[in-house]
């Protein structure tokens, strides 16, 4: 939470057109045929003046305290800004106050209000604002403005203090995600035996040749013959997640995947920012690599904030001419142990890519490669019909890929009427 921030005065601008204007002619009148009407013009323009720079005076020396809810926030979850502004000098009941920020969303309270001041000179309000698309907001400078008697003329003045607010992608739910467990930690149920948890009862059996203290003495004096509890087997996953957002040099036809990159993009990078919640919150350990424009790496645990490693996605940009996944996941495989789970989110990839996923393999527990060339489905919406026509060698990756799924190398490209929670419980339930 930012604490209470003085704004500092920037610049004034006018416009007093027809002030001018209407000074010019009156002055004319008075020259040319002096009169008591043409005297009375002239003192009603000399008091509109006067009034000018009252009101230049009040808007130029403005005090204007900001205090805000929170540094960051996600896309559609609303941040409120505190303000107060008083009036030390002259007092004018009325203002204008703009908030001035890039990608308000529109369902925000409105960034414009008028101002009314109590009798000390003073006001407070607040403001609610969302904003529609990730990446860092400046919510800086604000724009006080008043309007003279009879239009006949406008001022604004800006106040400005350095204000950054960062906006996090969307997250969606995970009900389930098809991790290998294989960390000797006590976790979720395991899907091999690796180490029991005695917090976990899986139930109890007869005994036979078992240590003592594995006997369950209430139900063997209840059955009169001696039971044993048995655990269930429980481990936690290493999961290493590639968030690839480039446009490789393999792309056929790449002035089409150019424009079309952008939108599809958010919906990888949403997948992985939600992928990364919901290993945290399932208790594993989750390491986030973006490759785009820059290359951004940040580990994550139960001992951290998921958070803090979803920012990473909140400035990633992909690119045309960007470091291709493969020079990157080449090196780095000596990061994998046989407990890890590799996850690749990619929108464009061709077969090519399978040997450096074989290699992969051989040194974790399991390979999930995500293709989303055409973003999902939001699960809240029935699917419809799909025209989605896929590349010939991305096809191709995904038919050599159903090949290696029994190596537990897994290659699913989501179409664009399919649910990504959909896709990953099919791989959860046959593999």
């Amino acid at each position: 939470m930012k604490e209470n921030e003085n704004l500092k005065y920037g610049e004034t601008y006018s416009s007093k057109k027809l002030l001018i204007i209407s000074s010019i002619l009156v002055a004319l009148w008075n020259v040319i045929l002096f009169s008591t009407f043409s005297l009375i013009f002239a003192c009603f323009l000399g008091m509109i003046w006067f009034d000018y720079f009252v009101s230049k005076k009040i808007i130029n020396t403005l005090l204007i305290k900001r205090d805000v809810s929170k540094d960051r926030t996600f896309i559609n979850d609303p941040i409120t800004i505190n303000y107060s502004v008083e009036q030390p000098t002259f007092q004018r009941k009325t203002l204008t106050f703009t908030q001035l920020g890039s990608t308000i969303a529109s369902a925000s309270s409105s960034r414009k209000r008028e101002l009314a001041f109590d009798d000390g000179g003073k006001c407070d309000f607040e403001m609610e604002l969302m904003f529609g698309r990730r990446g860092k907001k400046m919510l800086s400078k604000v724009i006080v403005s008043l309007n003279g008697p009879a239009g006949f003329y406008k001022l604004w003045a800006t106040y400005y203090k350095p204000l950054e607010i960062l906006v996090l992608p969307k997250i969606m739910d995970f009900e389930v995600f098809p991790l290998r467990l294989r960390e000797l930690l006590p976790g979720k149920k395991s899907d091999f035996q690796l180490l029991e948890d005695t917090t976990d009862l899986k139930g109890v059996r007869k005994y036979s040749q078992d240590p003592l203290n594995r006997i369950h003495w209430k139900i063997s004096a209840r059955m009169n013959e001696l039971f044993v509890k048995e655990f269930n087997y429980t481990a936690t996953s290493r999961a290493l997640i590639y968030v690839d957002l480039n446009l490789t040099h393999e792309v056929f036809a790449r002035d089409v995947w150019k424009m079309i990159r952008e939108k599809y993009e958010e919906e990888v990078i949403v997948a992985a920012a939600s992928l990364v919640k919901w290993i945290h919150d399932s208790g594993h350990t989750s390491e986030l690599n973006v490759v785009g424009k820059d290359i951004w790496t940040r580990k994550c645990d139960r001992r951290t904030d998921w958070v803090e490693t979803v920012e990473l996605l909140s400035m990633a940009e992909g690119s045309e001419k960007g470091i291709e996944i493969t020079d990157v996941l080449s090196k780095n495989l000596e990061k994998l142990i046989p407990s890890t789970t590799l996850v690749l989110f990619s929108m464009f990839l061709t077969d090519s890519i399978l040997p450096l996923l074989i290699k992969a393999k051989s040194k974790c527990s399991r390979v999930i490669v995500l293709l989303l060339p055409f973003g999902y489905r939001d699960p809240r919406f029935l699917p419809a019909r799909s025209f989605d026509l896929l590349p010939l060698d991305m096809r191709a990756l995904e038919e050599k890929g159903a090949l290696l799924a029994q190596e537990q190398i897994i290659v699913r490209i989501v179409r664009g009427n399919q649910s990504l929670q959909e896709v990953t419980k099919e791989i959860e339930d046959f593999h």
